[in-house]
């Protein structure tokens, strides 16, 4: 089996790669080694994997409970740590209903995707707990403002795939997750194309991903510069 150049491999972490390498628009290629999507950065344990890619932002969309289970003191690392606590509030993520991340406190999906726009701040890393979910939806937000097609983002979501029976046993250690994926099965968690297509469509009906964030508040100049930073 081929493997996806732009994913890494790191001890401690199961799901991370670079959004670096796709195609946006006008045929220019998103540029590497500027944004990662992650599980849990359990890397982090390993001061000079920190190093070599040289983070210089971390931007978690995991709640209090969660970040008090699993956490990295980044300031040991001389790395600005933000929490976005991307949430659906009473609807079920679980199963893929990613538009309500962007309907329940959208503020918060607002602020991860300005944090990781800025390029004085990159090369940063945005992660959840698995890097499917919360971090597929703000993937998807940061790509499709890029052009990136849906077929691509599609495609980069699904390549969670090999990386879910590691990430649930490392989930299974804690009280909480277990609490939290009783009745979850390893195939309930597989990331399904149809799941990630209907956050496009749903982006789609509002205008597309940069129409939303400017309708939530984003600066029609801060989403140019970050294309302008991010499209070689």
């Amino acid at each position: 089996m081929t493997v996806d150049p732009r994913i890494l491999t790191l001890p401690g972490s199961a799901n991370v790669r670079d959004l670096g390498g796709l195609t946006g628009a006008d045929g220019r290629e998103v540029r590497r080694g500027r944004l990662l999507r992650s599980d849990y950065p359990g890397f982090a344990a390993d001061p000079e994997a920190v190093r070599t890619i040289g983070l210089r932002t971390v931007v978690d969309l995991r709640g209090r409970a969660e970040a008090k289970v699993e956490s990295v003191d980044w300031d040991d690392h001389g790395v600005t740590y933000h929490r976005c606590p991307v949430s659906a509030g009473s609807a079920d993520s679980w199963h893929a209903r990613y538009p309500a991340y962007l309907t329940h406190r959208p503020e918060t999906v607002v602020a991860a995707v300005r944090h990781l726009m800025d390029a004085g701040a990159q090369p940063a890393l945005f992660h959840c707990a698995a890097g499917k979910d919360r971090t597929g939806t703000i993937a998807a937000l940061l790509l499709g403002v890029l052009g990136v097609d849906d077929d691509q983002v599609v495609a980069d979501y699904v390549l969670t795939e090999g990386a879910v029976e590691a990430i649930l046993e490392r989930l299974g250690g804690h009280e909480l997750y277990r609490t939290m994926l009783a009745d979850s099965s390893v195939d309930d968690q597989m990331p399904r194309a149809e799941h990630m297509q209907g956050l496009l469509d749903f982006l789609a009906s509002q205008g597309g991903a940069a129409r939303w964030l400017v309708d939530h508040g984003v600066p029609s100049e801060e989403i140019e510069t970050f294309r302008a930073e991010m499209l070689v």
